[in-house]
């Protein structure tokens, strides 16, 4: 097999799958006392999306989130003011194919990856235009931006989409590449496949990496472990000291059959059954420690932030992890649903879902983006 058939949306609907598969209850000792809870420094609304990126721009005060059911993107600032809404379905300029991540700029822009153009898109956050950028051959399946860009961006991704490939590699995490390619040009600037991870796992299975702005890779695997590939090839394995084997909730059990049905639709059109027993394994399998793919952050000290997947009913946790030496260094609690974050200085933004209250008329949980000062640990 040459080439893939199955059709962009399943495709992104798999990956997706296989990012958020299952994690964590919040049992350890040691692990809560070093769990820290920030002020919360600014708030705002959002419209209803199924899309969990956000990035935090350079101002620390503006966020933009993605609005997928309009194909666009919404920037708000900390005191809930909308700086601007921008972007619609379509392959013309400002418009969109399939919008899937946000990163943010050193100069205070905004970048959008669409995945369906093969094409990173730079604005200012009021909408203003200011690059396109296509994605070179060599990546088949763009995921996600890495880290801030400037005058380059990286954008880690697949190098195939062939089935029959991933089976025989044992899966996307080790099929993964790292193009950094530069903004005006558009020309590839330096590619890099992700090193071979010489680490025993006790699970086995490796679900994806990422680059260490300091040098060496960081690898998310099974059951909590990650793995920390030094610049010169030495590797340390651990296993996050939160991780417990958290089962699905409800609202995570209603997700992820939301995402297989969907799934299913686009795959029955190309004659693909789905799986019957495949919600009833979901709901007796532990969580995966790590929330998605691209939601792992360095922030200028070096330290690795993680979202997880414990808990998110009435709170959600983002574990921190010291340069170097790999050491757990605590978790910060915040309110609410995690769909994702950003981080640039001293503050922390969170796109969340609120918890529903009895109050609430249509019983559809409400989003926003919350600011924290998180300066105290810097």
């Amino acid at each position: 097999m040459t080439g893939s058939k199955i059709p962009g949306p399943a495709r992104l609907a798999m990956i997706v799958l296989g990012s958020t598969l299952a994690l964590s209850v919040w049992g350890v000792p040691g692990a809560m006392a070093q769990t820290r809870v920030p002020e919360r420094i600014g708030t705002a609304e959002l419209p209803l999306s199924e899309n969990g990126s956000i990035a935090l721009l350079a101002d620390e005060i503006t966020a933009c989130t993605i609005d997928s059911h309009e194909v666009r993107i919404h920037c708000v600032d900390r005191a809930g003011t909308t700086v601007g809404i921008f972007g619609r379905e379509g392959d013309g300029p400002g418009e969109f194919r399939t919008l899937t991540r946000l990163g943010g700029g050193s100069e205070g822009t905004v970048g959008a990856l669409d995945i369906g153009a093969s094409r990173f898109s730079v604005f200012e956050a009021d909408g203003t235009r200011v690059a396109d950028v296509p994605l070179l051959p060599g990546v088949a399946f763009p995921l996600h931006p890495v880290g801030r860009f400037g005058e380059t961006v990286s954008v880690l991704g697949l190098s195939t989409m062939d089935p029959s490939v991933v089976l025989e590699e044992a899966g996307f995490g080790r099929l993964q590449v790292l193009a950094e390619i530069g903004i005006a040009s558009g020309e590839l600037v330096h590619k890099v496949d992700l090193p071979p991870v010489d680490a025993e796992v006790a699970c086995g299975e490796i679900h994806y990496g990422f680059p260490d702005p300091a040098g060496g890779w960081v690898f998310v695997a099974c059951e909590g472990h990650l793995v920390f590939v030094a610049e010169d090839g030495a590797t340390k394995v651990i296993q996050a000291p939160t991780y417990t084997g958290e089962l699905p909730g409800e609202l995570d059990i209603g997700e992820w059959g939301e995402a297989l049905n969907s799934l299913y639709r686009a795959s029955a059109r190309y004659g693909v059954s789905g799986d019957p027993t495949a919600l009833e394994r979901y709901r007796t399998t532990p969580k995966n420690y790590q929330l998605l793919a691209g939601q792992q952050k360095f922030d200028e000290e070096g330290r690795l932030w993680i979202a997880t997947q414990r808990d998110r009913d009435k709170f959600s946790y983002i574990d921190i992890y010291l340069p170097g030496d790999a050491t757990y260094f605590g978790s910060v609690r915040i309110d609410g649903r995690l769909r994702g974050f950003d981080l640039v200085g001293a503050t922390l933004a969170v796109l969340v879902e609120r918890r529903i209250t009895p109050d609430d008329p249509d019983s559809i949980a409400d989003r926003a983006v919350d600011w924290y000062d998180v300066g105290e640990w810097r």
